[in-house]
């Protein structure tokens, strides 16, 4: 309804309604004489008729200044105009095409987002160093300073993984814990104390899936003997490789300053350890369950009979309850999931092994094999490993062919050439040494 309309309509019905009530109030006084009462009630008309024009003037006034306001005046005394009036409704409306717009803008600003790849994957990556190797030719896929020497945190335990499998021990020989294995604390344990029983193979899933640093010492100390001989194997095992830089001073890749690796030689471990179907098969175990024969205390109750000498007779014999505290055997369940969040979600992912440390960082290794690729792909101290290692498994569709080259601001070892690594006996990459 037009306010304008409202506004006529109402000031024609105030003035007839004055114009009715003086007339009348004239004719009553001209037609009798009025006493004084009659003549009181006369003026009081008069006096309210005057008010209300004057009430009707300030409504008017505010119609004018806020249309809006008709509503109030109206909604609950004439229902001219209801809760849902037309005002509402085209406030409403308003409202619905303003959303509707908004989430059209919205759309529109996605599906380009969605449709523009970035020029390059320097635009998505996180990681402060990484590779991306082709594992079937050994060719250099892409790279971020890969011959950065970082600290590896539990991608170390390829390593350690390397060097039992390499020892010709038998894996499911029984193996009892020598100490209580303490780890600080904020590292990953299991809590395997002495006298724990166990196998070396699983300990090598417990140490692979779960990332058990008191598994990797135990490993250590049944190949070597000690953790020291067996963190010498790994360096010269890592060279026999082709790893040549990278120092490793435990198993399990605790934060020690002289403890380091680079994501090149890390690829090289990986590659290389992949072809041990053992080792194949237990980081592409999603999860497993392992059995761990331990020890305990238990306090059970026990009967002992006791007698009174009283003169020459003997009291009858009382039975007395005592606690008694024993150490038993249990077998102790520990159920491993692994933490490659990308194995058993990404088609094509076989696993490999996921790092941490505050120093190191986030960090990750992958095996990916599918749609004629076969990768390796080591990502070290990125914000979101996961996503980096997404983007470089389809590194090529940012990268042109002529660009699938180094990417790298550290400079090339010697040995290198275009996008690809000479071949060594024996090794599926090459052994390039930084000095």
């Amino acid at each position: 309804m037009d306010p304008e309309r409202v506004v006529k309509f109402i000031r024609s019905r105030v003035i007839l309604i004055f114009i009715l009530s003086f007339y009348f109030a004239q004719s009553h006084y001209s037609l009798a004489p009025a006493n004084a009462g009659e003549l009181d009630e006369t003026l009081k008309k008069l006096l309210s008729t005057q008010q209300n024009k004057h009430k009707e003037d300030e409504v008017l006034n505010k119609l004018k200044k806020d249309p809006q306001s008709i509503e109030e005046l109206f909604s609950s005394k004439q229902g001219i105009l209801s809760k849902s009036s037309v005002f509402k409704k085209a406030s409403a409306s308003k409202n619905v095409k303003k959303t509707k717009k908004t989430a059209v803008k919205k759309a529109a600003v996605k599906k380009d987002e969605e449709s523009q790849e970035p020029e390059s994957l320097e635009d998505i990556l996180t990681a402060q160093s990484l590779i991306v190797l082709d594992e079937s030719t050994g060719k250099l896929v892409y790279s971020k300073d890969p011959f950065k020497k970082m600290a590896p945190a539990s991608l170390t335990k390829i390593m350690t993984a390397i060097a039992l499998l390499d020892s010709n021990k038998d894996l499911n020989a029984k193996v009892t814990i020598k100490h209580d294995i303490i780890i600080r604390s904020d590292g990953v344990a299991l809590g395997l104390k002495e006298g724990d029983q166990t196998t070396l193979m699983d300990l090598l899933y417990m140490a692979m899936l779960y990332s058990a640093n008191d598994a990797c010492v135990a490993i250590a100390e049944e190949v070597s003997g000690s953790v020291s001989k067996f963190a010498q194997l790994m360096n010269e095992k890592a060279k026999e490789i082709g790893a040549l830089n990278s120092n490793f001073v435990n198993p399990n890749g605790m934060p020690d300053s002289r403890h380091y690796s680079t994501a090149y030689d890390l690829a090289v471990l990986s590659s290389y350890a992949m072809k041990n179907p053992i080792f194949a098969k237990v980081v592409g175990t999603k999860k497993r369950s392992v059995k761990l024969l331990t020890h305990k205390e238990v306090t059970v109750k026990t009967a002992a009979a006791s007698s009174k000498k009283s003169g020459k007779s003997k009291t009858k014999a009382k039975t007395k309850i005592e606690k008694v505290t024993k150490i038993v055997e249990a077998t102790r369940t520990i159920n491993l999931s692994n933490r490659h969040k990308l194995l058993g979600k990404t088609e094509g992912v076989r696993g490999i092994k996921t790092g941490y440390t505050k120093a190191a960082g986030r960090c990750l290794a992958t095996a990916y094999s599918s749609n004629g690729k076969s990768l390796i792909i080591v990502v070290l101290k990125g914000k979101d490993v996961n996503s980096d290692t997404m983007a470089l498994i389809d590194c090529d569709k940012y990268l042109n062919a002529s660009s699938i080259a180094v990417k790298s601001n550290a400079e090339k070892p010697a040995g290198i050439s275009g996008g690809s690594f000479p071949q060594q006996k024996n090794v599926t990459l090459s052994t390039i040494s930084i000095r």
